[in-house]
């Protein structure tokens, strides 16, 4: 919980089923935190989900927890596979050997769309896109310099050509979905006559960490910032290195897509000195009490205001390019009911799930 732990003054047991967290003082985000998976003690594995697994090393097998809380899940047995690829994962589903394929990678999503054994769902996931600066960085300190890129970027042709339109443009740090979320915020719009008049005179050249499987994604934003006459270097690395990278402070700009969402207490944890997701311990004193004005809010007013306050913070100095919030897509075999919810993973319902009255189920999944 970083530093909002401070805020927590004891959490006690008052029945089986029942506790109580006392606080110090108003804290919406230690309520925030529950939404983070709390860790056991136990050996790894060792949960209060449907499912509980065979084999707590390998992960491969899981059967059913009839103690569930919620009841019994209709699956008894759940068989995990791996595959050398997406494309061969996908090949197994369409010939009907597995049930379902755990991501659909964008470029076989246009060719699952028309299987007849298969149904696609897919969901905005609280992933985003960001383009991280070191504002220590000579290239990059001036904010005036940040703004410019952040105008530079269009982000809807962005989520088109880099992601085929499989994504939502950004519009900053807050999860679109929150409550506390406004289509009025202040936000970067696409300006590119503008970028390239703030920029003119500046010989600006940086250079930028990705991974490979952003690497589509930081070509694109290469041509829009060379629109501008910005060239950003493209340096591959892998997921390590560039987390290495960050906590050091040893680049000039990294490529990721780190959850951001759905709560606030998120952004806040990746933004606060000291947060326990502030790799690098990105972030400045000014930031660090318009944070705390939403971590000690105590209206929903309150809390609102000082949502558009972070905000307004993240847009007069930038500390980074807020992207598009990522898109995943499941494919599951028409063999099964899947009793989907609008706008949520597919997983969440799994429990749920039941053969279709007549259906060949297959062996493995």
């Amino acid at each position: 919980m970083g530093p909002v732990f401070e805020d927590v003054d004891h959490i006690t047991a008052v029945g089986d089923e029942r506790i109580e967290i006392g606080l110090k003082r108003t804290s919406p985000f230690v309520q925030e935190a529950l939404e983070v998976p709390v860790r056991s003690v136990d050996p790894p594995g060792s949960g209060t989900g449907p499912f509980e697994p065979v084999d707590r090393d390998t992960f491969a097998e899981f059967h059913a927890n009839a103690s569930y809380y919620l009841g019994r899940p209709t699956l008894d047995r759940i068989l995990v596979t791996n595959y050398p690829n997406v494309r061969a994962a996908w090949a197994e589903l369409l010939r009907g050997q597995i049930d379902m394929l755990y991501e659909v990678g964008v470029d076989a999503l246009d060719s699952l769309q028309s299987a007849q054994n298969v149904k696609i769902f897919t969901f905005t996931q609280p992933y985003q896109y960001v383009l991280f600066f070191n504002t220590s960085a000579p290239a990059l300190h001036p904010s005036e310099v940040r703004k410019a890129l952040s105008v530079a970027v269009d982000r809807d042709a962005l989520v088109n050509d880099a992601l085929s339109g499989h994504a939502l443009p950004s519009t900053g740090p807050i999860w679109p979905h929150h409550w506390a979320f406004s289509a009025d915020f202040p936000a970067f719009k696409f300006d590119q006559r503008g970028a390239a008049a703030a920029l003119s005179g500046r010989k600006l050249r940086f250079t930028c960490l990705v991974r490979p499987d952003h690497e589509r994604m930081a070509l694109v934003l290469k041509r829009q910032f060379e629109a501008v006459g910005v060239e950003m270097l493209i340096q591959e690395t892998s997921f390590d290195q560039a987390m290495q990278a960050l906590v050091k402070n040893e680049f000039e700009a990294v490529l990721f897509d780190p959850v951001s969402g759905p709560s606030v207490f998120r952004p806040y944890e990746m933004w606060r000195t000291g947060g326990s997701l502030n790799l690098g311990q990105r972030g400045t004193p000014q930031l660090d009490v318009v944070l705390d004005r939403i971590r000690h809010a105590a209206s929903p007013d309150e809390y609102r205001n000082a949502v558009a306050a972070f905000q307004r913070a993240m847009v007069d100095d930038p500390p980074a390019i807020f992207l598009a919030w990522s898109e995943r897509a499941r494919a599951v075999s028409t063999r099964f009911d899947v009793a989907p919810e609008s706008g949520r993973d597919i997983l969440s319902t799994l429990r749920l799930w039941r053969p279709v009255a007549g259906a060949k189920i297959a062996s493995r999944n």
